[in-house]
């Protein structure tokens, strides 16, 4: 199918802040991001089985091909990327999309994303990494108003529901052995089921949504607002507070905000934005590394952020993710080409795909908006 470049433009002109005023500023965005997702096409990709190499240069000793966490992150590369020049970056997703049946199962009585192209009947398979999947072909479907896009989404979410059982009182399990439940696999669950009642209008995700939502934040949320990282079936709680799975709380109540007109949600959006805010910016740079110096998924709170803006036209969750930007293009990129996982990187580090994928995400996500600013100052030693 295709889209006009009217059609295109007015997309994106529905998203723009009142703050954009310069297109020129849009253009530094855009080109950041095109030049990435450039950079991993000729490096990662690999155009004879439409997949991905997880790292450059490819370690003699790995698999050939990424596993699904770093497909995901790279799969919403594309779809934001097919969004704003669909000329260009269109047929790449398509062929991605195509790559990505490797991995699906059609074979088990759920059929799902194995963690790799291992074929049918695959026993090494993880809820979240079919949730990420699920926000992407949603995401998708908006950028080429493909109806198989949704269609994957539907089917990827059943295998995703099918993790929720009563054990702890509910929640989804982080995968197939079902010892723990994250918050990586609830979270991006609950906002995958917003999503395809925003977007699809399928009335029984809203009630997922929220169901799991609330399980989340009885088991999972600490008093600070941020989420600890999972609980095992014994009840014991790992504490450790990653940017991501707040991130994901934070989109599903900013949802909930935008189709159910629930204020009490978007105050709670605010109340978790600004905890993730104080915990993770570090002052020394502006930059949301404090406690996470890896680049591995710091666009996802970032993309929270800037759907927190577009709602509140708060300037400062903006200005935060602009900060973010310009510290990773500063350190953390190689002038060479590509993104190292961190700005304090060995000399003889691989780039991986995952690292590189949210890079460009990143960019992508800010394409609508004018940028503005330098890193306060050197990252931390």
């Amino acid at each position: 199918m295709t889209i006009s470049n009217s059609a295109v433009a007015l997309a994106a002109l529905t998203m723009l802040s009142p703050l954009l005023t310069a297109s020129p500023a849009r253009a530094d965005y855009r080109q950041k991001a095109e030049e990435q997702t450039d950079y991993i096409q000729s490096h990662f990709y690999d155009a004879k089985t439409f997949r991905y190499h997880p790292s450059v240069p490819l370690d003699p000793k790995a698999l050939p091909y990424d596993f699904m966490w770093a497909n995901g992150v790279q799969f919403t590369v594309l779809a934001a990327a097919a969004r704003e020049d669909p000329k260009k970056y269109k047929s790449v997703l398509y062929e991605f999309t195509h790559g990505l049946e490797s991995y699906w199962d059609p074979a088990v009585a759920v059929p799902g994303y194995n963690a790799y192209c291992s074929g049918p009947n695959g026993t090494d398979k993880y809820y979240d990494d079919n949730e990420w999947l699920v926000l992407g072909l949603v995401e998708a479907y908006q950028s080429t108003h493909n109806p198989g896009f949704l269609n994957k989404a539907r089917a990827t979410q059943k295998f995703v529901l099918s993790g929720w059982d009563d054990t702890l009182g509910g929640g989804v399990f982080w995968k197939l052995d079902h010892k723990s439940k994250n918050s990586c696999s609830n979270t991006p669950a609950s906002a995958a089921a917003m999503r395809l009642y925003q977007v699809g209008g399928d009335k029984d995700q809203l009630a997922w949504a929220i169901k799991i939502r609330d399980w989340a934040k009885s088991k999972l949320q600490a008093p600070n607002g941020l989420y600890w990282d999972n609980i095992n079936l014994d009840g014991k709680i790992e504490k450790t507070q990653f940017t991501y799975n707040t991130a994901l709380a934070i989109r599903t109540d900013i949802l909930l905000y935008q189709t159910q007109h629930d204020k009490a949600a978007l105050d709670e959006a605010r109340r978790m934005a600004d905890a993730g805010l104080a915990a993770w910016t570090d002052p020394s740079n502006g930059s949301l590394h404090k406690t996470e110096k890896s680049a591995l998924f710091t666009h996802l709170f970032a993309e929270s952020l800037l759907r927190l803006y577009d709602v509140t036209h708060d300037i400062k969750y903006l200005n935060a993710v602009r900060s973010e930007a310009a510290f990773a293009y500063k350190y953390i990129r190689d002038p060479e080409g590509g993104y190292w996982s961190e700005a304090d990187h060995k000399p003889d580090d691989r780039k991986k795909l995952i690292e590189n994928a949210s890079a460009a995400r990143l960019f992508w996500l800010l394409t609508p908006y004018p940028e503005t600013g330098e890193p306060k100052g050197r990252p931390k030693q």
